[in-house]
């Protein structure tokens, strides 16, 4: 069976710079590397999917412009459904990101047309997808369709704010972990994403720790938390264990490190391939 995943939050147009500082008042800098890509959690969620051999839809908020259309067509052949996305007269999404020599990121958003998205637009799709995904949306657009198999929820920059929050899955990285406050929150299962440490993945009845999929060549974290959301999610759909599920996420995102920008994931295969010369530590308990 081919699950359909809707993937709510932002299409965004990212701006990747590679640069170790950011210029002094009158100093000009010079990079090797200044990318336009498409971009947002949503955006990153949905194309890893489709590596995996899920089918993925998004539903999101879009500026009226040349530019968006072309990256949107891009995510289009990609295999993303962009039939639930609006074209509305606000600004663009925009991202601007901090590219360092070590892989790691800093971003300055342009939030824009993606805060127009609403709980009252999910609702109108209730009953048509097995899973639904909240990639960096305020808490108030999260909301349960009773008819999914599956309702997964990634707050990013809105981790603090987050209350009433009712679902399957909460994906967070060790940072936000330290800032929601989890006696708002009803999730089965907790995901807390630990970068060069690993993951830890709370449920109910059991606590298990993984360790990271080592690798050498960070080129880009950009959305490395996205493409674990992605797979975890694929594995809990496909019926794996929990320790199987956490090993391949954990793996996965470990690939998209190594590759510029959000939406270079890798496939299914890849990710079986690299189990091969590494597996990481997965204790449970």
């Amino acid at each position: 069976m081919k699950f359909i995943h809707l993937a709510v939050g932002r299409f965004n147009i990212d701006v990747i710079v590679k640069i170790d500082k950011i210029p002094e008042v009158d100093e000009f800098l010079t990079t090797d590397l200044m990318e336009i890509m498409p971009g947002g959690a949503a955006v990153n969620y949905a194309v890893m999917i489709n590596r995996l051999g899920h089918s993925s839809k998004l539903l999101a908020k879009v500026g009226k412009s040349n530019l968006t259309q072309s990256l949107m067509e891009g995510i289009a052949e990609m295999g993303v459904g962009l039939e639930y996305v609006e074209e509305v007269n606000a600004p663009q999404s925009m991202a601007l990101i901090f590219l360092r020599n070590n892989g790691k990121v800093s971003m300055v958003r342009k939030l824009g047309a993606s805060i127009l998205i609403s709980a009252e637009d999910v609702k109108k799709y209730f009953g048509l997808f097995d899973v639904i995904h909240f990639a960096s949306v305020p808490s108030s657009v999260v909301v349960r369709d009773p008819m999914a198999r599956l309702i997964s929820y990634d707050p990013g920059p809105f981790s603090k704010d987050v209350e009433n929050v009712d679902v399957d899955v909460l994906y967070i990285n060790e940072k936000e972990s330290k800032l929601i406050n989890f006696d708002k929150v009803k999730a089965k299962i907790i995901a807390i994403k630990m970068g060069e440490k690993g993951a830890k993945v709370i449920t109910e009845s059991q606590e298990c720790i993984s360790e990271a999929y080592k690798v050498d060549n960070v080129v880009d974290t950009t959305g490395a938390g996205d493409v674990f959301d992605a797979t975890f999610n694929y594995g809990l759909l496909e019926g794996l264990p929990l320790e199987e599920t956490l090993k391949l996420a954990v793996t996965a995102s470990a690939l998209k490190v190594q590759r510029l920008g959000g939406i270079n994931s890798p496939s299914l295969s890849e990710i079986y391939e690299a189990l091969k010369t590494y597996t990481p530590k997965v204790e449970c308990k």
